[in-house]
């Protein structure tokens, strides 16, 4: 594996074409401290489009936002806004845990005939495996909790199958109470940190029944729109636009539906928040990628015919100055055979990972490496993974280490040959220690804004070797 790390300073200093934009406050904590009150500041709600001082609204523009200080003037998400949220109105009692009723019948009435207290809501029970006493069929639930989030902006993201309504702070902010499976959001701006009540009402009638919700700040980690193309220039031949929650993609020797399986392309963009330090930018494409900051190009591999660097674990880092939104857009095309796509962000102001590598599948003995980490985001292949293993089958490692997030609902992404376990804060998270080619994993976890204790534990059997980690 050939690994590159390359990086760039981009001046964010006010652009004279700005239209008016003013400054952010600086930022008055240490560099390392990912804070949210100042970030409140560019929280911004949806508006009318055109009024003074009131944010467009959102669309796509010809070409990428220009880059600095954020201003009213500028939209913050493609998603229209909910009702302002104005301060926590939950009522004094246990935070961050759900308190879950379980209903005979699709209505929520009588007793519950179970009831207990559960830390997320991720269930895909299919035509069994319910709790007890509730039926695979005609049955309803309800969930409420309060729950700690910062100021800034959250999207809540809801699977159902079947009805389902949630209210934040006893305010309907979705609401399909019908049978039938489908995907749900709302986009809410919070006011105030602080707790706040959620309720969820859920209701299956027959078949297959799943509930999920997480959320997120979709201020910091946004979506990415997605126009894809079924020639391979991100010019010619576009298809549709879609958006992807990330760019972790292995097609294989297939392509994104409605594609071609060879020579398409694909253009991911987004506008998120960058605090002042160094942020990473981790790249993976095959065949070839180009990847922008504000309109600069970082830098691209396999892009050109003949041109080296793609199918190439790579690192960018990105010196962001000032509190301040920026435009990140990676252009990706395949040229044949195998095609993958990835891109990760990170802001590096963190401690790095310590990394224990065993000449064994069983992390026992004492380990063969010992070493500092900034990311697990590794492919192998056929190779060792360090020079000092004694094969490149047959070995085994333990990352650990803390990670600041903000408070939501995260979903972390693992894509691992062979065999892992994630623990957050001590929890089991994810148990899947058995030989398997390239499979994903998406636990979710429920963290208040803060430090975290996060521990994966790897382990290669033979052939191809490969471990990455990511959240959302």
């Amino acid at each position: 594996m050939t690994f590159a790390d390359r990086t760039v300073s981009v001046d964010a200093s006010p652009s004279p074409h700005g239209r008016g934009r003013q400054p952010l406050r600086s930022l008055a904590a240490p560099a390392g401290t990912l804070l949210c009150a100042l970030l409140a500041g560019l929280c911004l709600a949806a508006a009318v489009p055109g009024q003074a001082g009131q944010a467009a609204a959102p669309g796509r523009e010809e070409g990428l936002l220009a880059a600095g200080p954020i201003s009213a003037q500028q939209p913050v998400s493609p998603t229209a806004f909910l009702p302002l949220i104005v301060g926590p109105v939950a009522e004094p009692g246990p935070v961050n845990v759900w308190q879950a009723a379980y209903y005979a019948g699709e209505d929520l009435s009588g007793d519950p005939v179970h009831t207990a207290e559960e830390t997320r809501i991720d269930y895909d029970w299919g035509e069994d495996g319910h709790p007890p006493g509730v039926s695979a069929d005609h049955f309803s639930a309800r969930w409420e909790g309060n729950w700690e989030m910062e100021e800034g902006i959250y999207t809540f993201f809801i699977y159902a199958d079947d009805g389902v309504r949630l209210w934040l702070d006893e305010s309907l902010v979705v609401d399909y109470w019908s049978p039938g499976m489908g995907s749900h959001e709302a986009t809410i701006e919070i006011k105030t940190a602080g707790p706040h009540h959620l309720r969820l009402e859920y209701f299956e009638v027959t078949g297959s029944a799943a509930i999920r919700l997480h959320w997120r700040r979709t201020d910091l980690y946004p979506r990415w729109e997605g126009d894809y193309y079924r020639l391979p220039w991100v010019e010619d031949g576009h298809m549709y636009e879609r958006l992807d929650d990330a760019i972790q993609f292995d097609w294989g020797m297939e392509a994104p539906e409605g594609l071609p399986d060879d020579g398409f392309s694909v253009s991911w963009s987004a506008r998120r928040v960058f605090e002042p330090g160094t942020h990473r930018l981790y790249v993976y494409a095959d065949e070839g990628y180009r990847l922008y900051v504000d309109g600069n190009l970082l830098g691209q591999g396999g892009w050109e015919d003949g041109e080296a660097g793609g199918a190439v674990d790579t690192v960018f880092t990105f010196e962001a100055p000032t509190l301040a939104y920026h435009d990140v857009r990676y252009d990706f095309h395949d040229r044949g055979t195998l095609a993958e796509a990835r891109l990760w962000l990170e802001y590096a102001e963190r401690p790095p990972w310590t990394a224990q590598y065993y000449p064994n599948r069983s992390l026992t003995g004492e380990p063969t490496v010992v070493r500092q980490e900034d990311a697990v985001f590794y492919d192998w292949g056929l190779e060792r993974a360090r020079p000092k293993l004694p094969s490149a089958d047959n070995f085994s490692v333990r990352w650990s280490g803390e990670r600041y997030f903000h408070s939501g609902c995260y979903r972390f992404g693992l894509f691992v040959d062979d065999g892992v376990r994630l623990w957050i804060d001590g929890e089991l998270l994810l148990d899947e220690w058995h030989d398997g080619r390239g499979e994903y994993h998406t636990p979710v976890k429920y963290l208040a804004g803060g430090l975290h204790e996060v521990v994966i534990e790897y382990y290669e059997a033979t052939g191809e070797a490969e471990m990455r980690f990511w959240w959302e």
